[in-house]
């Protein structure tokens, strides 16, 4: 199930966004969910949602690792297509995050009882890491975290 559609890269108030014609993304949320893969120009994959204000319908946040994911600027016309994300976590896991993880059935055990967001959270924070040892480092302390009983976002990362 896929569903293509042509969109400009917009700027509203502070925020980058890409807007969703509304009856795709009434047909993507019935189909396959809030969230989705989306497929830019034919060649990147971005882990995202589909989100909706009155002010300005249904939309995709486009922050600046998206943006830069996708080489695009405001005004930019973008080729688009919703995908089913088939991943575990609905985001791309690092292989820092997936090492520890594997590593540490406890911490592994702990990770998955965290509610989805929580999960998708810390792998945002692990991959906001530039340097391989920086990921590798969060993830350990995290792993820590969980196994020492912090279940509170700002406490896991910590």
């Amino acid at each position: 199930m896929t569903m293509k559609f042509k969109a400009n890269l917009e700027k509203t108030g502070n925020s980058h966004i890409i807007s969703i014609p509304e009856d795709i993304a009434l047909d993507a949320l019935e189909k396959i969910g809030k969230r989705i893969l989306l497929k830019v120009n034919n060649h990147v994959s971005i882990h995202c949602a589909i989100l909706r204000t009155n002010a300005i319908g249904y939309y995709i946040m486009a922050g600046k690792s998206t943006r830069t994911k996708m080489k695009a600027e405001v005004g930019d016309e973008l080729s688009l297509e919703i995908l089913k994300d088939d991943s575990t976590y609905k985001a791309a896991v690092s292989e820092e995050l997936k090492e520890v993880l594997l590593t540490d059935p406890d911490g592994q055990n702990r990770f998955e009882q965290l509610t989805d967001g929580k999960k998708r959270s810390i792998i945002h924070y692990v991959n906001k890491a530039k340097q391989s040892a920086t990921r590798i480092d969060r993830a350990l302390k995290i792993v820590d975290n969980l196994k020492s009983g912090a279940t509170d976002l700002k406490e896991l990362l910590r």
